[in-house]
């Protein structure tokens, strides 16, 4: 049979021995009770045989959100070699976890304390695979479709770094200018997402850590206080002072 998903990631959790073919490639074959990961995009997926209960469907943003929570330095991670097949296997020690987890991932409407809970759940089941060394390389491979969605992954990783569009590119094992070719087809630049990500880690340091402007522009990467004033003016349409004010004067109310 085949498997068809409409998210980039599936995890499935074998109830009896069976045999899985990615693209026609030779059979893997996995043991009862045991998990493996797939990348689905692009991909042609058979299986012996399967319960569709028994299938975990994980989305975009929950794998953006899950390399988030790891917080790794996703520049010093191997790029996923195209010619290996998308597939990673893990023996399954929660099963009723993981039967919870496939029902959660294809529910259709929650109310926002049953998508918290769903992604607790998800999390848990992708931390099964931590242990593979090509774990986090496949999970970046799945975002690929979009390279900026890896530019951002890659910034926001280690966002104190002193990025250029070289060091990105070679993260990626890309020319500079073929990321910024395909930047350019995805309707964003380099300056774009690196600008985005330090105004967001910026918002983050003044709101929540109470760091003074000068601390903050420092930490976000710019050398002049008042450039990165300029440039946070620009982005979200007020000053930092003015918008730290505004903020504390909502949460008085």
């Amino acid at each position: 049979m085949r498997i068809c998903s409409n998210k980039p990631c599936i995890v499935v959790l074998t109830e009896k021995d069976v045999w899985l073919r990615v693209n026609g490639k030779e059979a893997v074959n996995l043991k009862a009770n045991h998990m493996a990961l797939l990348a689905c995009e692009n991909n042609i997926i058979d299986v012996s045989s399967l319960n569709n209960s028994l299938v975990v469907h994980i989305s975009r943003d929950i794998i953006k959100d899950y390399l988030r929570f790891l917080n790794k330095d996703l520049s010093q991670v191997p790029v996923w070699q195209r010619s290996a097949t998308p597939l990673l296997t893990a023996v399954c020690l929660t099963p009723d976890v993981f039967r919870v987890a496939a029902a959660h991932s294809v529910a259709e409407s929650q109310n926002e304390s049953e998508k918290e809970r769903t992604r607790s759940l998800l999390f848990t089941v992708l931390s099964r695979f931590l242990d593979s060394k090509k774990f986090i390389s496949l999970l970046m491979h799945m975002l690929r479709s979009r390279i900026s969605d890896s530019v951002y992954h890659i910034i926001q990783s280690d966002i104190h770094k002193d990025w250029n569009l070289s060091m990105v590119a070679s993260c990626l094992c890309l020319s500079p200018s073929l990321l910024k070719k395909k930047l350019k087809n995805e309707n964003t630049s380099y300056s774009q997402i690196i600008t985005t990500c330090r105004m967001r880690y910026a918002l983050n340091q003044l709101l929540m850590d109470d760091k003074n402007i000068s601390q903050v522009s420092q930490l976000c990467g710019y050398s002049s206080t008042s450039y990165f004033i300029s440039v946070f003016k620009e982005f979200y349409g007020m000053t930092p002072l003015h918008y730290v004010s505004q903020h504390r004067e909502h949460r008085a109310i």
